[in-house]
């Protein structure tokens, strides 16, 4: 009996010090290894494509790219790294690449403190198949429309600069083989959205847009986790060269829907606790710009005109 006991205290403690030893191996394994969020790809065109990722700390990144089968290494391209380690932000920019061509892409994210890294899973990429300059307009055809759009206001919180934020455009009728991305630069004048950039899902050729098309602007603050959506509605072609701005019809519609309905309402509930200094505060929530959402509720609950 006494010899029974024996083995289950000294398995007892062997075991509490195994325990003991994988929590300190998993402490140390944890420390600077980069938490990476899901790269997105965007920017999707001919002979490009862009990566989009938010990292928990300061770190590099380095892509390899692959053929469709995702193991033999192509070579070649180009890639421009842009990013911003206090936010944790990261874009990453491939070109020089065939038309019409199936990739794979893998990231390797190492810390710049530990020298940790982080290596993501494969990711496909079929680049698109041409660029069309011109559309049909009834029985003719017409040059397309410079489709330079400049970026709509962003929130900035006290001590917050531009380039720690990440937005990115995405057309919500589905039709564009990708969203469009763009880290914000310390020049509001700079910042605009190349809808040319646009391809279709279906053909894989320029998407030529008519004016009136919801899109869904994300602002992603990084590390922060503020993530805040704005709607609004493409301008129509002017087929000029100067940049237009987004399209605002009324800002009671908050998600550009064409009509002020329960799910305005509901957007606007979810802005409530974040003010005005913090990251999280969305300005198109707050209807008479006061910062006191209570009153933008009773706002938008009495401009019911739609539908959801």
């Amino acid at each position: 009996m006494r010899r029974g006991a024996h083995i289950i205290r000294k398995w007892m403690k062997d075991g509490c010090l195994a325990l003991l030893l994988c929590l300190l191996l998993s402490v140390q394994a944890a420390a600077g290894v980069p938490v990476l969020s899901t790269p997105v790809t965007t920017d999707v065109t001919t002979r490009s494509f862009s990566v989009v990722l938010t990292t928990s700390e300061a770190a590099t990144a380095v892509l390899s790219l692959f053929g469709a089968d995702c193991a033999t290494a192509v070579t070649g391209f180009d890639v421009a790294v842009k990013q911003n380690s206090a936010s944790g932000i990261m874009r990453i920019s491939i070109s020089s690449l065939n038309a019409a061509t199936s990739y794979c892409y893998q990231l390797a994210v190492t810390s710049t403190s530990t020298s940790d890294k982080v290596t993501t899973v494969a990711a496909p990429v079929v680049t698109a198949t041409a660029i069309v300059r011109s559309t049909p307009s009834g029985a003719t055809i017409v040059p397309s429309g410079n489709d330079i759009v400049r970026m709509s206001d962003v929130h900035l919180p006290s001590g917050v600069t531009r380039d720690t934020i990440l937005s990115t455009l995405e057309l919500l009728n589905g039709s564009a083989l990708s969203p469009l991305s763009l880290q914000l630069s310390g020049n509001p004048g700079g910042d605009y959205f190349n809808l040319n950039n646009l391809f279709t899902r279906e053909t894989g050729s320029t998407l030529h847009l008519v004016g009136g098309e919801r899109v869904k602007i994300t602002e992603n603050h990084g590390t922060s986790g503020c993530v805040i959506d704005r709607f609004r509605t493409v301008p129509s072609a002017s087929g000029g060269t100067a940049p237009r701005t987004f399209v605002q019809t009324n800002p009671h519609d908050i998600d550009a829907s064409g009509g002020v309905n329960i799910l305005d309402v509901l957007r606007v509930v979810g802005g409530k606790g974040t003010t005005k200094t913090g990251t999280c505060f969305n300005s198109d929530l707050d209807l008479n710009g006061d910062g006191d959402f209570k009153k933008a509720l009773a706002i938008i609950k009495g401009g019911f005109n739609g539908l959801p």
